[in-house]
């Protein structure tokens, strides 16, 4: 498994100007900065802020010429990358990369050799991570083996533990069940084995906790036997008449390849 960490700027402008809302902030620690930085977004051009974060009405196109808004963008684009605001928030990011590749490497041992013994995956990909503000919640696997991530280290290994959760979806499909496992499987197998400790109590996705709490006798056997067959583990859940009355809800709305986990 390879992971190659790294700042698209564009990417890091756009997800940074798009994190308006209080939810979207992981810590206040740097909010300022951030905010910062998006007010003076704003000063320099209203309808390019709009446009980059698609805040706008389908009558953009016939009210200010979208092609125009195109062609401005570049030089929207240089101005805000050559402010001192994105500067110090850039400089944060490029800390935060440095700390979570470092962080990735040291753990590597170990959480590689935790993944592959609960899931007996081929752990032979190689994925961009497309690093943002640490300030701001992200955390998408994108198709072609991309994950963008960025998040305030709630606790120790924090990093280590979502990016393989991010880096399982990729194995996984988009329901429910799969995201239940993953979280069995990275934010509490993983993270104990990081970290120390017990669950339940769960973290991660609350709206999956119930799910989790179904499953999670048939996924203490799985622990105790010796196969580490994930995928049949998951056909045996598929046929639990109670996973059948669970209401599907946190990928709905979502396609494949996007969903915030």
């Amino acid at each position: 498994m390879k992971l190659n960490f790294v700042i698209d700027e564009d990417y890091f402008v756009a997800h940074t100007l798009c994190s308006m809302g209080a939810k979207d902030f992981s810590s206040s620690k740097r909010k300022k900065d951030i905010v910062a930085f998006q007010n003076f977004a704003w000063g320099e051009s209203e309808s390019h802020y709009n446009f980059l974060v698609a805040r706008f009405s389908s009558e953009i196109f016939i009210q200010e010429k979208a092609d125009d808004l195109f062609r401005k963008l570049p030089k929207y684009l240089r101005v805000l990358k050559q402010s001192k605001f994105y500067k110090t928030i850039l400089e944060q990011t490029v800390k935060y990369l440095n700390f979570c590749e470092k962080q990735w490497d040291d753990n590597y041992p170990l959480s590689s050799k935790v993944i592959k013994k609960l899931t007996d995956f081929k752990l032979n990909k190689e994925f961009t991570i497309y690093i943002t503000h640490p300030g701001l919640r992200n955390g998408v696997c994108l198709k072609d083996d991309k994950i963008a991530w960025g998040h305030h280290e709630d606790w120790s290994n924090y990093a280590t533990v979502y990016l393989w959760h991010e880096i399982l979806h990729s194995y996984f499909e988009y329901t429910d069940l799969d995201h239940a496992l993953i979280q069995l499987i990275a934010d509490e197998e993983l993270r104990i084995k990081l970290n120390g400790g017990k669950y339940p109590p769960f973290v991660g996705h609350k709206d999956l906790f119930p799910l989790m709490r179904i499953i999670l006798p048939n996924w203490k056997k799985y622990l105790k036997s010796n196969s580490n067959d994930i995928m049949q583990l998951k056909r045996e859940l598929s046929d639990l008449e109670t996973l059948a009355k669970h209401k599907s809800s946190h990928f709905q709305g979502r396609s494949p390849g996007r969903a915030l986990s």
